[in-house]
């Protein structure tokens, strides 16, 4: 893929099956694609190799902001992620920006999560970023039980939601070494709990926010 600087210092990446055009600081972007499914997602798989060359990786969580600190909820479809932020932002006023899909990259204060354009069957998707004070991998529960994760347990927590660039052995390198530079900076919790306010609560005290 060639990396062409453009008007404005912006940027455009290409291939044989698509182009897309981001402004300097890639806050904006547009994709132009081939016609079918496939092409599509070819151009997306590139896409992030390129990102992840740039210590950004894509995890399946949602993202809220509290009062300029950042949490991700992790777990697969129906675990209720996207419950755990609403609850959030009902009972702490906290900004859902993202509610399935949030990059997440290593900036030099550290690493922040991005709302993505992809959010599953939420409705929230917010085009903002918040440096991240924790990350939790959600389990449904009768009672609300939350600890650190360490050891094995961080990787095992981790890499069924974190999106694996598996067709390029390089970036797939990269992507594992940001992984654990983000397990390093970044705490990740165990949250088995009911969809209610004392899980919120809970979380909250912990982290001391």
């Amino acid at each position: 893929m060639d990396v062409l600087n453009i008007k404005n210092m912006s940027h455009a990446l290409r291939n044989e099956s698509g182009v897309l055009f981001a402004n300097s600081d890639w806050t904006y972007g547009r994709m132009y694609a081939g016609e079918t499914d496939e092409i599509a997602a070819l151009t997306v798989m590139q896409l992030y190799s390129y990102l992840v060359a740039r210590q950004t990786l894509m995890i399946h969580s949602s993202l809220v902001d509290y009062n300029g600190e950042g949490i991700m909820f992790l777990g697969p479809s129906g675990i209720g992620k996207t419950t755990q932020a609403e609850l959030w932002n009902k009972y702490q006023n906290a900004e859902i920006l993202n509610g399935d899909m949030v990059f997440v990259r290593k900036n030099e204060d550290g690493f922040y999560g991005y709302g993505s354009p992809w959010h599953g069957s939420s409705a929230y998707y917010k085009n903002a970023k918040v440096k991240l004070k924790a990350m939790i991998v959600l389990e449904q529960a009768p009672e609300n039980v939350l600890r650190r994760l360490d050891g094995f347990e961080l990787l095992q927590g981790m890499m069924e939601q974190v999106f694996l660039p598996h067709w390029y052995m390089e970036t797939m390198e990269t992507c594992l070494d940001t992984l654990d530079k983000l397990l390093e900076e970044v705490p990740l919790y165990h949250l088995a709990c009911r969809p209610d306010e004392d899980a919120v609560l809970l979380v909250k005290n912990e982290l001391n926010m």
